[in-house]
């Protein structure tokens, strides 16, 4: 009969300590999750550059993240316990702050122009590159078919000599 109190107080015990855990470990995926959809939005602070999922403030009187990406954070959390969906997160929080909030331009209208820039810079930069290789090939066929390239061996021979004589003191 005491084994079987002390089996009974024992999954009690550990059913008790566990379910905070469970709970917690929901909480963490959603804190996740939530960090993931910071690191899509800027930091509000005002003070910073980064995204809300990733400042830090380091080096001030505290180094974590400010309290307008943990405020940001906790309005993330609260829409996934929610069960909205990451665009719809994003969504509210752009109609809120504004497009300047989002980490990334949109890939519609004239922020395109962000999105294409870098490619079309390395096509031009690629281009450059073959014009500029193609140009210094150039000119060392060009010396070949120059009109002194019709030099007599014989006067060649007499210019080394008399280079050879002139020098030679």
């Amino acid at each position: 009969m005491i084994k079987k109190r002390r089996t009974i107080a024992a999954v009690i015990l550990l059913a008790a300590t566990s379910v905070p855990l469970l709970c917690r470990a929901a909480e963490m995926q959603r804190s996740d999750r939530a960090k993931q959809l910071g690191k899509r939005l800027m930091c509000t602070c005002g003070s910073c550059t980064e995204s809300a999922g990733l400042c830090s403030h380091p080096g001030s009187s505290f180094s974590g993240p400010c309290e307008g990406a943990q405020g940001i954070l906790k309005e993330i959390d609260l829409s996934v316990a929610r069960g909205d969906s990451d665009e719809k997160i994003l969504k509210a929080f752009e109609k809120k702050y504004g497009p300047a909030v989002l980490a990334e331009p949109p890939n519609k209208g004239f922020n395109r122009v962000a999105w294409l820039l870098p490619g079309m810079t390395l096509a031009a930069g690629m281009v450059l590159v073959v014009f500029v290789v193609s140009r210094w090939r150039r000119p060392a066929a060009a010396m070949q078919s120059a009109p002194g390239a019709n030099i007599s061996r014989e006067w060649l021979e007499q210019a080394k000599r008399r280079a050879d004589r002139e020098t030679e003191d």
